[in-house]
């Protein structure tokens, strides 16, 4: 089988020999570190049915920090009907339609998940995560790797952390801090008043959009922000890095991990750290390219993600 294999500036084209799949029985010993029990109920949208073929696992996509389910919306449909699968895009918690509460750690994202699997009767599902949605995608093959047909990680690492996500990110969310939406009466008005007070401080027009769809009419008719700002600024140091307590286990399912070649979310150095946790795990990097391949080049990307889908038929 053949498989591309990217730095930052070269393609190389070699012949794959994939470690070798061992029982899990052998290789797992599951510890809880969540409790599904105490999890939010998570928002999703499904495209296709339910439940098509149950010998096929759905797909289920999460977004990264600042995004929401309805991001996947092109993307998911194509999926859909190109693989025959259920696909689900999903509202992580303090995100979108999903219920705002009061941690944001990748335990937390993990037991939220899995409730969703059990609410939806999943017994195993592909995992499509972009940036934070990544990470919480590893947590969950980490902490319940049976319920993980097969990893696709965007555009992150689990041991090293971009500068652009440490320390960039910190000063867009106090910026929407700073937003007052008082004097605003419609939703149009107040996207473009924020649209022109964040623009000297988010340069990064995908950014900028992500942030802008958060704006949004609240329960109770009033206008503000759509994620639970507070606890993401609170919580942000359990965002912005991987758990310790995560990086001793293994997940031996299939793992791809696509990167950006603009990016810095996703060095090519972190391999071998990578294969620690994730011994089946490739990297690729699509070509001029930054942290949203999926949204610059998703031509490029739905391919790859085709692909490896078929390559687990």
């Amino acid at each position: 089988m053949l498989h591309f294999y990217f730095n930052k500036n070269l393609i190389f084209l070699i012949e794959s020999k994939f470690f070798p799949i061992l029982s899990y029985k052998s290789q797992v010993k599951i510890t809880p570190h969540y409790s599904v029990k105490t999890a939010a109920n998570l928002s999703y949208r499904i495209y296709g049915e339910a439940a098509r073929d149950g010998d096929q696992s759905p797909i289920l996509l999460l977004h990264g920090l600042l995004g929401c389910k309805k991001h996947w919306d092109s993307i998911g449909k194509t999926m859909m009907n190109v693989t025959k699968r259920s696909v689900l895009s999903v509202d992580l918690r303090n995100h979108g339609d999903s219920p705002h509460m009061n941690s944001h750690k990748y335990e937390d994202l993990t037991a939220d998940i899995l409730k969703l699997y059990e609410k939806l009767n999943i017994e195993k599902a592909y995992l499509v995560g972009h940036s934070m949605g990544g990470r919480a995608s590893m947590s969950v093959s980490l902490l319940a790797p049976l319920k993980v047909a097969g990893l696709l990680i965007i555009d992150i690492s689990p041991t090293s952390t971009a500068r652009d996500f440490s320390e960039g990110l910190p000063t867009v969310l106090a910026a929407m801090k700073k937003v007052n939406f008082k004097k605003h009466k419609s939703i149009k008005e107040a996207k473009e008043d924020t649209r022109k007070e964040l623009e000297n401080t988010i340069n990064n027009e995908l950014l900028l959009k992500a942030v802008l769809s958060n704006v949004k009419m609240k329960s109770d008719h009033t206008i503000g922000w759509a994620c639970n700002l507070d606890i993401l600024i609170r919580h942000f140091k359990y965002i912005s890095s991987f758990p310790k307590s995560l990086r001793k286990k293994t997940y031996y399912g299939p793992t791809l991990f696509i990167g950006g070649q603009l990016s810095d979310y996703l060095p090519p150095d972190d391999l071998p750290s990578i294969r620690e946790m994730f011994p089946r795990a490739v990297i690729t990097y699509i070509p001029q390219t930054g942290h949203n391949i999926h949204v610059e080049d998703p031509k490029t990307f739905l391919e790859l993600v085709i692909a490896f889908m078929k390559s687990q038929e």
